[in-house]
């Protein structure tokens, strides 16, 4: 499979993955939780920047950005512009989704150094990307010389490497931060062993979205700027970029999104018990009413009348209740 199948099958797959982890957060906080709070709307942006950036890659793709073999419907300067807008949305989703995360923990935090830490990170984040947000879209003058088209300037793609690498290095250690500070926010916190386990779990998957952004290190390196499709090995370098800046996106969006449903997991457990305790009643009554049959049976084969191993008798009547059958010696 090419590049830009596997980018097509990935991206597919990690919409789908995201879209039901953010449904489910959302559900959760409102039908149960009842309450909706800053960091889920971030997070909720962050989902419809990551449909767009997603969108803009699969059209790039379809316009035949690093894809062979070429189609009559492949248009260079359209795959290369489309290709443009997937990056520009790529660096302001990352930037709404690292304020996501950080709100998130910024949230459940109770210990006021990490919450200064958690601003900071934030502001030292969002400049960052900021700059890198407007240096990249505005490298050219006009911007429709990145897809070839008019005459004017553009900076040095050696500018815009540096740059990139810097962001790459700002998320890097963002995401370790935010993958390292939770086991310190849960360390002295009286809760389960079990419960902190698996919040260290949920929330390590977003030190696993660092290894996406080390990898990318490797093709950040030797792409260049291109205006055409001819170079396709050094737009596959490119496309593999992108590729990795979805893994980047899809693991803090489902990670941050599986923080939020212990309340979820809590909700079902307790409809499972009532439903088994139901269940358990219902059988215990059914096992009652045979058995009183069974008496009720006996009693009337024997003519209502009954001799004890002493000799004396009994008499035995099946009382009925309005709502159940009982046994009452007489």
């Amino acid at each position: 499979m090419t590049v830009a199948g596997d980018v097509f099958g990935l991206v597919i797959a990690a919409l789908i993955i995201d879209c039901i982890g953010i449904g489910l957060r959302v559900w959760v906080r409102i039908k149960i939780q009842r309450f909706f709070g800053y960091d889920d709307i971030v997070l909720s942006l962050s989902f419809i920047g990551y449909a767009l950036f997603s969108a803009f890659t699969f059209v790039a793709l379809h316009y035949g950005y690093a894809v062979l073999p070429v189609e009559p419907w492949h248009d260079s300067h359209k795959a290369v512009q489309f290709f443009f807008a997937a990056q520009l949305a790529y660096v302001l989703t990352s930037a709404i989704v690292k304020t996501g995360v950080a709100l998130v923990l910024f949230r459940i935090n109770v210990q006021r150094l990490i919450k200064h830490i958690l601003i900071v990170s934030m502001a030292v984040v969002l400049v960052v990307i900021l700059v890198f947000f407007f240096l990249l879209a505005f490298q050219c003058r006009p911007v429709s010389l990145i897809w070839g088209v008019g005459e004017g300037s553009c900076f040095e793609y050696a500018t815009i490497r540096r740059t990139g690498i810097a962001l790459s290095v700002t998320d890097i250690t963002s995401n370790w931060l935010y993958s390292f500070l939770p086991i310190a926010m849960i360390y002295k916190v009286q809760m389960s062993i079990r419960l902190k386990i698996s919040v260290s779990i949920l929330l390590g998957i977003g030190f696993v979205s660092s290894i996406a952004t080390v990898v990318r290190f490797k093709y950040i390196l030797v792409i260049k700027r291109h205006e055409s499709l001819e170079a396709v090995r050094e737009l596959e370098n490119s496309l593999l970029v992108i590729l990795w800046c979805h893994v980047e996106i899809f693991l803090a969006i489902i990670a941050s999104s599986l923080v939020a449903l212990r309340p979820l997991l809590r909700h079902t457990n307790d409809i499972i018990d009532q439903r088994r305790q139901r269940r358990a009643n219902h059988h215990q009554k059914a096992h009652e009413m045979k058995r009183l049959s069974r008496l009720g049976g006996n009693a009337r084969l024997g003519g209502g009348e009954g001799v004890d191993a002493d000799g004396f008798g009994s008499d035995v009547a099946i009382v009925k209740d309005h709502s159940r059958d009982t046994l009452s010696n007489v």
